[in-house]
């Protein structure tokens, strides 16, 4: 994705470093805030479902399924 992305916006004629590190925090910037944003929306549902035993063993099946799945899919795919 960077090395698609970035060298757009990098002018040659100008010192590069500046311009890295500019691009690195808006990057890590909207990274975090798009993140924690989505987390905190995903994980409100969730809450009902961490706090008893039952529930925990019911996410852990399902997310455990979940990466048997992608990992199985990851096989046959690649």
């Amino acid at each position: 994705f960077f090395l698609a992305f970035i060298p757009q916006f990098v002018r040659l004629d100008e010192p590069p470093l500046p311009q890295y590190l500019t691009l690195i925090g808006t990057v890590i910037l909207v990274d975090v805030i798009v993140m924690w944003g989505f987390f905190a929306s995903a994980a409100r549902p969730f809450r009902r479902l961490t706090q008893s035993p039952r529930g925990q063993r019911t996410l852990n099946s399902v997310f455990g399924a979940l990466f048997i799945a992608v990992a199985a899919l990851l096989v046959f795919v690649h």
